[in-house]
């Protein structure tokens, strides 16, 4: 019998910084106390936390992610991410009967989505795990909340009343320990992507620069090149004031052009969500030209790394702008200022992996306890196969300097 227990509190009730140290200035951003108190702001989802303890000592904390009725950001809605490829999975990947397969269970998936309401999901904004341990945990004690995850989230899940749960974006090390333990509960497995990281050696950007293989060293120069000469410069803003008018103007327009909802207003909440609370760790690279921004890419920095946050184009003005910005003056700033990692999401893996970065797999466990259970099960066990298909694909990972 483990001596494991947890309890679920709101975000009124949780312990802060101040009560466990491990939430103050961590080396990953999303574990962060503030970048917590930014996700609580959210009104798609509702907030709580599984507060795990070992013989009535606080062990760890994790973010949980409450659905009630759909509709909540794509990437924490257990049931509406299921089957939907712009969550993760490449069906066309699949074999012919296996495709077809999915085929036939996407004209169920609706009325099998409906009935997993409310569902929960263990994960925190930044598609990240969200599990943090109590600072000066050994790795021992690390595994040991691990093995028991599934267990207290399935207690939790019934506790708040839902149909379904998921434990998402788990790292391999991780994965390790949560899978077996998750699967001996009925959880269904799922590759969810991957991680892309940019890893930084060279001292310097000249340094960089040669010790990329040929073909790449040239591919930076034109793309600087072309930028240069089509009149951008790059504005460096760090902290609060980054997060400027011309800033959400840009990520209003997009979202606009891509047919997303929420309009200003919902862009401009999110931006003051972000300035009052991890504020002091934003960077903004804009391209400007002729006093007008018409390109940005807005990062968070904890420690030596930074954590790509949310970018925005002016397709018709700053064509070809977004490589130059996003990678090249961002890896010249970050050699520049002792930034040694540059972590870019999930997604777009080919560009990523091209300009050199590692792609670290993320794993989810699913359970489903409402009606269409079943449906949803395959139809996630064939998503899972496909997006494992997809990074196997990809070849080994690659390095940050080396190859072209």
């Amino acid at each position: 019998m483990s001596d494991l227990t947890a309890e679920v509190l709101g975000p009124d009730e949780r312990p802060t910084a101040a009560a466990f140290p491990a939430l103050a200035a961590p080396a990953v951003v999303w574990e962060d106390d503030r970048w917590w108190r930014f996700t609580e702001r959210t009104d798609l989802h509702e907030v709580r936390y599984l507060v795990v303890r070992e013989g009535g000592d606080l062990v760890a904390l994790a973010p949980l992610l409450i659905t009630r009725d759909g509709g909540g950001l794509l990437f924490y809605d257990t049931p509406r991410m299921t089957g939907e490829t712009n969550a993760f999975g490449a069906p066309e990947l699949l074999d012919p009967e296996r495709r077809t397969r999915w085929e036939e269970l996407a004209g169920r998936l609706d009325d099998a989505r409906r009935g997993q309401y409310p569902s929960v999901t263990l994960a925190v904004f930044g598609s990240h795990h969200g599990i943090v341990h109590a600072a000066g945990r050994d790795e021992a004690g690390r595994a040991r909340v691990l093995a028991e995850l599934p267990r207290l989230l399935d207690e939790a899940a019934g506790l708040l009343g839902c149909r379904s749960s998921s434990l998402l974006y788990a790292t391999d090390e991780q994965a390790a320990v949560l899978g077996p333990a998750a699967e001996a509960r009925g959880h269904v497995p799922a590759v969810l992507g991957a991680e892309s990281v940019l890893r930084l050696d060279a001292p310097d950007w000249e340094a960089y620069l040669a010790g990329l293989a040929s073909r790449k060293r040239r591919r930076a120069h034109r793309e600087l090149e072309e930028y240069a000469a089509a009149g951008f410069r790059t504005v460096i803003r760090e902290g609060p004031e980054a997060l400027s008018d011309s800033v959400v103007d840009l990520q209003v327009a997009l979202r606009a052009k891509y047919g997303l909802p929420g309009g200003r207003p919902r862009v401009q909440r999110d931006f003051d969500a972000l300035r009052e609370t991890v504020g002091d760790s934003c960077l903004v690279l804009s391209a400007e030209r002729d006093g007008e921004a018409l390109g940005f890419v807005l990062y968070l920095r904890a420690g030596d790394a930074l954590y790509g946050r949310t970018a925005g184009f002016d397709d018709d003005r700053a064509r070809g702008v977004y490589f130059a910005l996003t990678y090249h003056e961002t890896i010249r700033w970050a050699l520049a200022h002792g930034v040694r990692e540059v972590w870019y999401g999930l997604a777009a893996y080919e560009a990523k992996k091209l300009r050199g970065c590692d792609l670290e797999a993320r794993h989810g466990w699913f359970r489903f306890t409402g009606p269409g259970s079943a449906e949803l099960e395959e139809t996630l066990r064939l998503q899972g196969t496909s997006e494992e298909a997809r990074l196997r694909g990809l070849g080994p990972d690659s390095t940050t300097s080396q190859g072209d």
